[in-house]
């Protein structure tokens, strides 16, 4: 119901609260190694969230 790399960035963001359990800067940091482009993918879900509902 969503791109591939949406989930992709749901996956990474739950795998960083593996080792940072807040969403502090360490935690997004994390993401952005993995993910450099994740804030588009993040503001996708902002935006499209209510596609997702089941």
């Amino acid at each position: 119901m969503s791109p591939i790399r949406v989930i992709d960035y749901v996956v990474i963001h739950e795998l960083a609260h593996l080792e940072e359990r807040n969403h502090s800067k360490k935690c997004w940091n994390k993401v952005k190694i993995m993910l450099p482009d994740y804030e588009q993918y993040k503001e996708w879900l902002k935006e499209n969230k209510h596609l997702l509902d089941i």
